[in-house]
Parts: C-alpha cells; sequence; structure tokens
C-alpha cells in the first residue's frame, strides 16, 4: 500500500492564502487518487520541516537549497496557470511513487 504524501503548504501567515492553495491541491491528488497529508506552516519554519515532506508548495517567495521541489502556489490563488501547476504537484507526486 503507498504512503501518504506528505505536502507543506506555506504562505506569509500560514493560513489563508495556504489554505486556498491547499484546498486546490487536495481535491486535485484525490480526483488522481493520491492520499496525501498536507501541513502549512509559515515561511520561518520550512527550513525545520523541509525534511520530513515530500513536496513543498508556497504562495510566497521561498529561498532555494530545501531538500525538496518547490512548487510556487501563487497560480492556485491567482488562477494563472492554476491547471499547470496542478499538473506539476500530480506529477511530481506521481513519480515518488
Amino acid at each position: 500500500m503507498d504512503r501518504k504524501k506528505k505536502i507543506l503548504f506555506v504562505c506569509g501567515t500560514g493560513g489563508i492564502t495556504s489554505a486556498i492553495a491547499e484546498q486546490e491541491v487536495l481535491k486535485a491528488c484525490k480526483d488522481e487518487g493520491i492520499d496525501v497529508l498536507s501541513i502549512r506552516c509559515v515561511p520561518t519554519e520550512v527550513a525545520n520541516r523541509a525534511r520530513d515532506v515530500d513536496i513543498i508548495v508556497s504562495t510566497t517567495a521561498l529561498g532555494s537549497g530545501y531538500p525538496v521541489p518547490v512548487v510556487s502556489g501563487l497560480g492556485l490563488i491567482t488562477g494563472v496557470n492554476k491547471e499547470e501547476t496542478l499538473k506539476q504537484i500530480v506529477k511530481l507526486l506521481k513519480n515518488m511513487e
């Protein structure tokens, strides 16, 4: 049985925009049969949490050097390239199986 994929959602306050992005991604993953555990945080927590997740989806600017892929989730909020962003996230998660 496949393990749950862990996604870290990051926004400036750890609340509003990450929650919107999270809902979009959870729906896309459910539609693709991917079991996901989601975690929300603020940018200052990313360094400590990054090693315990499969990917990071951020609606704010993050630095580089994380041990997992970082996907910009801004399009999930603005609607610009939303479908492409969701496809990218699903593809990353499926390639980890």
